[in-house]
C-alpha cells in the first residue's frame, strides 16, 4: 500500500499539465524496453551462419548481403558490426549471427546493446519519477 499512496501523493502534488508531461515521459520509456527485449529475442532466437557472395558496404559503413539458415532458408538485409573494407576486399563466407532479415558479426554486441538500453531507460525513469517528486 506505501507504493499506491506515494504514487497518489506523487500526482496530487503536481499540476495537470505536469501530469501529462510525466506520463508522456513515462509512455515514451516503453521504446527502449522495446528494443532491448527485441536485442535479447535475437540473441536467443539466432543462427550462426555465412555470407552467400559478396558483401556490398555503402562508405557510410553499412552492409547488405544474404546468407543461409537452416532448413534452406535464405536471409538477407543489413549485416551490422561490418566495416566498409570487407567489399573493397571482396570477402566471401564471413561468418554472421543471424535472422531472416538481420545480421551481426559478433553475437555477444546484442546482449550488450540490450543490457545498455534496459540499464540506461531503468535510469532514466529513476529520474523522471525523482524530478517529479521533487517538484510536487
Amino acid at each position: 500500500m506505501g507504493a499506491l499512496s506515494w504514487g497518489a501523493d506523487l500526482l496530487r502534488g503536481l499540476k495537470p499539465w505536469q501530469r501529462v508531461v510525466l506520463v508522456v515521459c513515462l509512455c515514451l520509456l516503453a521504446l527502449p524496453f522495446w528494443f532491448a527485449a527485441t536485442n535479447t529475442y535475437r540473441f536467443a532466437d539466432g543462427h550462426y551462419t555465412k555470407t552467400e557472395g559478396y558483401v556490398h558496404c555503402k562508405w557510410d559503413g553499412a552492409c547488405q548481403g544474404v546468407w543461409r539458415l537452416p532448413g534452406g532458408q535464405q536471409g538477407g538485409g543489413e549485416i551490422h558490426g561490418l566495416s566498409f573494407a570487407a567489399d573493397e576486399e571482396l570477402l566471401t563466407d564471413i561468418p554472421l549471427y543471424a535472422g531472416r532479415d538481420w545480421a551481426v558479426t559478433d553475437r555477444s554486441d546484442l546482449i550488450v546493446h540490450a543490457s545498455v538500453e534496459f540499464t540506461g531507460t531503468v535510469i532514466v525513469t529513476a529520474i523522471v519519477l525523482w524530478i517529479a517528486w521533487v517538484r510536487s
